[in-house]
């Protein structure tokens, strides 16, 4: 099975060990032994894996499901290995405080659906391992709530489920908390003769220091180029890719300090003859978010640093 580079330093391949489909749940499984330091070897890693859907030829879907904290406990998790079939667009872990397991159902704001995050992840395979000392702390009654964006393009049906399966660490050995400074613009809209490409573009100051593990981009079919930089001169990230773009890893991690200004920027081309606004469609809308993994974070209930507006909590 195929899996994707983590981000950090004395990183480990992990196998996501094979589930079942069905009505998901919360599993524990084999991988491969891991040869990282800070792993906790003793706790079996755990799968939680959704229900199984359909997604109809040329159809959008978005699915949430709600999960128990399958350790029963606050600890920190150091990998995070994600199994998503064909027509993925992206999916997030979100923070679900008091979370009970839950049967899969359209989520309650569809596309919009948002909170507190702990994973997010726009490649169907995907596996992080964070570098020594950090991890994303679970807290102790905080569950998940799996949500997943898909896309048919294809003439058949697809039927699909996903799998997130998490490794956690040794206690004590974490000491600096990840999170994600996530970047959005709500208000973005693109004019109905932007035909040769027009560029929506904010910015961000820091408010305290952050260590950059990890840069993407999130766009829609709109999309031709994304580009993130920073007032210290720093190209962040930047990407052609509206589906699947590629992370941008840095070990080490590219500190920068409080006051620093990221500026992000999308180039769309409005092929419709009208205005296209910010909205959750990858087919008939436009986004333009900036996501990075970062240490350390103040609050490890709340992991995401940044300006969230045009989401729902």
């Amino acid at each position: 099975m195929k899996t994707t580079q983590a981000i950090g330093t004395g990183l480990i391949a992990l196998l996501i060990s094979a589930c079942g489909a069905g009505s998901g749940g919360a599993q524990t499984g084999d991988a491969a032994a891991p040869e990282n330091p800070d792993i906790d070897t003793s706790v079996a890693p755990v799968t939680i894996t959704m229900g199984t859907f359909t997604v109809g030829p040329g159809d959008e879907v978005y699915y949430c499901q709600n999960f128990a904290n399958p350790w029963g406990k606050q600890v920190d998790i150091k990998t995070y290995a994600l199994d998503m079939g064909v027509g993925s667009h992206h999916m997030f872990a979100f923070y679900a405080t008091g979370a009970t397991d839950g049967a899969l159902a359209p989520c309650p704001n569809g596309g919009n659906t948002f909170g507190a995050f702990t994973f997010v992840s726009q490649s169907p395979v995907r596996t992080v391992t964070y570098p020594a000392s950090v991890g994303a702390t679970i807290p102790a009654g905080t569950g998940f709530q799996m949500m997943v964006h898909y896309l048919n393009t294809t003439a058949s049906t697809l039927t699909s489920s996903v799998k997130l399966t998490m490794l956690i660490a040794k206690p004590g050995v974490v000491t600096n908390h990840a999170g994600v400074l996530f970047l959005n613009q709500p208000a973005m809209t693109v004019a109905s003769n932007c035909t040769a490409g027009c560029e929506s573009t904010a910015s961000y100051e820091l408010p305290q220091d952050v260590n950059i593990l990890q840069a993407e981009g999130h766009m829609h079919r709109f999309a031709t180029k994304f580009v993130a930089t920073t007032s210290t001169g720093v190209t962040l990230y930047t990407s052609t890719q509206w589906s699947e773009p590629k992370p941008e890893d840095y070990a080490p991690a590219l500190l920068l300090p409080s006051g620093t200004t990221v500026t992000w920027t999308c180039t769309d081309v409005n092929t419709t003859g009208q205005e296209l606004t910010f909205g959750e469609s990858a087919l008939t809308n436009v986004m333009c978010i900036s996501q990075n993994v970062f240490y350390p974070v103040s609050d490890v209930t709340n992991p995401v640093l940044g300006n969230l507006a045009g989401f729902t909590f």
